[in-house]
C-alpha cells in the first residue's frame, strides 16, 4: 500500500510495484493507448500538469520521447493517490508560475539538485524512476529538471490545498459546525 510521502507535500509514497504496473501497462496495452488515456485524464483533471509537461518536452533534445516519461510519472503518482483514496492535486496557474520562477531564480543545475534531494527524501522510488528514464537520453539534466518541476508543482499544490482545507475546518469550527 502506498503511504504519504515523507515531506511537507501530501503526495503518495511510491513503491516499485506501481512503477512496474505502469511499465507493464505501456508494454501490454501499448504506449499510444496509454498515452491517450493519460492525456484525457490530464485534460480533464490536471491541464496545467499537461501544459508543463508539454513545455518541458519541447525544451529537451528528444521531445517526442519525453512526454511518455512525464505521463508515466503522473500515472504512477495518480495510482498511488487513488490507492490511498484521494486525487492528486490539481496544479493551478499560480502554482505553476511560482515553481517556474523559483527554478529560474535558482538556476537549472541548483534547482535540479535541490529538487532531486527533496524527491530522494520524500519519494526515493519515484526519483529512481525519473533517473532511469532520464539516463537513457542525451539531455539528462533537462529531463531531470522536468521531473523536478512536475513533482514540485504537484507537491507545492498539495501543501497549498492542505492549508486551504485546514483553514476551512478552522472556520467551520468557529461557526460551530462540524469539520469534514
Amino acid at each position: 500500500m502506498t503511504e504519504l510521502g515523507g515531506g511537507s507535500g501530501d503526495l503518495p509514497l511510491i513503491d516499485e510495484r506501481l512503477w512496474e504496473r505502469v511499465a507493464r501497462d505501456f508494454d501490454e496495452v501499448g504506449p499510444e493507448a496509454c498515452m491517450a488515456e493519460i492525456v484525457d485524464e490530464l485534460l480533464a483533471h490536471n491541464p496545467h500538469y499537461l501544459e508543463m509537461a508539454m513545455r518541458i518536452a519541447r525544451d529537451v533534445s528528444e521531445p517526442e520521447h519525453m512526454l511518455p516519461g512525464f505521463a508515466m510519472f503522473y500515472r504512477i503518482l495518480w495510482l498511488g493517490a487513488r490507492e490511498r483514496g484521494g486525487p492528486l492535486p490539481r496544479i493551478t496557474p499560480e502554482t505553476r508560475d511560482a515553481i517556474a520562477a523559483l527554478a529560474g531564480e535558482c538556476g537549472e543545475a541548483q534547482f535540479v539538485s535541490l529538487a532531486s534531494e527533496t524527491l530522494l527524501k520524500e519519494n526515493p522510488c519515484l526519483l529512481q524512476m525519473a533517473d532511469s528514464f532520464a539516463s537513457r537520453h542525451d539531455d539528462y539534466l533537462g529531463i531531470m529538471q522536468g521531473f523536478a518541476l512536475l513533482y514540485k508543482g504537484l507537491s507545492a499544490q498539495a501543501v497549498i490545498d492542505g492549508l486551504g482545507i485546514r483553514a476551512e475546518r478552522r472556520a467551520a469550527n468557529r461557526r460551530g459546525r462540524p469539520a469534514d
